[in-house]
């Protein structure tokens, strides 16, 4: 018993000692550890990188793709994408020359040349893709209301190529002069007016149809009426041309009927030509053809004082006609 009790502090003490072995040991080989996996970094085929060490900038030129090695605690990497990127700025909103708001979504396509990847990382803000689009994003929103402050409404619509290549060629220049920055595309993704300026579109187009509609209606009023007018102008000469047919009928009716006139009074005083004529050779002619008409009959007819008239004379003259 005495004998344990004698051995007992010995036995802590290199209990102690063993785990503090093991303590060292598992901290050196973390360190270790450590070490080996800070030693080396990895960029990938769509970024570009730049290392530090306290504080300054070591590399001469920006690391490209690949496996890379690094003084392990004491130097930093700093990456940032070169490949092509987006950056949608919503929700953004800017007034009109005619001074009515207009909310637009603009995305903006982009690429980082190498020659830009210092400037980026170590002049204009932190590493990180997401610092670049924050400063291109407030770029865009300045832009965007400088180009459509200088526009009217009503013309945004049918000019949205003409403004989307305007605000591309203003952001090209300024971002290259800015950040260095490459704009690949960029496209006007959405562009939505107020309520006030789509209810006074409303009501300018609902009048322009009722504008329409009312010079429709003139239009077909104005044609039945030249319609009406050319129907009575056909009627008008249609009755002058029935009056002078019928007046051409009656004149070629009178002038037949005078000639028919003509005719026959000329044939009459032919006639009483060759009678008198007649009568003039033989004055005896006109006893003979009363004799040659009279039937016997004796005509009732009284003379003054109660004789006989014309048929006595008739009578009277008789045998002589005869005898001729």
């Amino acid at each position: 018993m005495s004998f344990m009790l004698e051995h007992a502090p010995a036995a802590a003490e290199a209990a102690r000692r063993h785990g503090l072995r093991v303590v060292a040991g598992c901290v050196l080989a973390g360190v270790v550890i450590s070490a080996a996996a800070g030693s080396y970094f990895v960029v990938q085929p769509t970024e570009q990188a730049g290392v530090r060490r306290f504080g300054n900038v070591i590399s001469a030129a920006p690391v490209g793709p690949g496996l890379h090695w690094k003084a392990p605690f004491i130097d930093h990497v700093d990456k940032v994408q070169t490949s092509l990127n987006s950056v949608l700025v919503d929700r953004l909103v800017v007034h009109t020359i005619d001074n009515q708001p207009v909310t637009l979504a603009v995305a903006v396509s982009y690429t980082v040349p190498r020659d830009a990847v210092f400037h980026l990382l170590y002049e204009i803000g932190r590493a990180g893709v997401h610092d670049i689009d924050e400063n291109l994003s407030r770029i865009v929103r300045d832009r965007a209301s400088k180009v459509f402050a200088q526009q009217n409404t009503t013309t945004i619509s049918e000019s949205r190529q003409r403004l989307s290549d305007l605000l591309r060629t203003t952001l090209s220049h300024d971002l290259r002069q800015l950040y260095g920055v490459e704009v690949a595309d960029l496209q006007i993704a959405s562009i939505t007016y107020s309520d006030s300026f789509r209810a006074s579109v409303e009501a300018a187009v609902k009048a322009k149809n009722d504008a329409i509609a009312a010079e429709n209606t003139v239009t077909r009023v104005r044609y039945e009426g030249e319609q009406r007018k050319v129907q009575a102008q056909a009627d008008a000469v249609a009755r002058v041309t029935e009056a002078e047919a019928a007046q051409k009928v009656r004149v070629l009716g009178a002038e037949a009927e005078a000639k028919q006139i003509e005719l026959r009074g000329a044939a009459e005083a032919k006639s009483l030509e060759v009678v008198g004529q007649a009568l003039a050779r033989n004055p005896s002619l006109v006893s003979y053809t009363v004799a040659k008409a009279y039937k016997g009959d004796v005509p009732q007819v009284v003379g003054a004082g109660g004789q006989g008239g014309i048929g006595t004379y008739l009578l009277g003259q008789l045998p002589a006609v005869a005898a001729k």
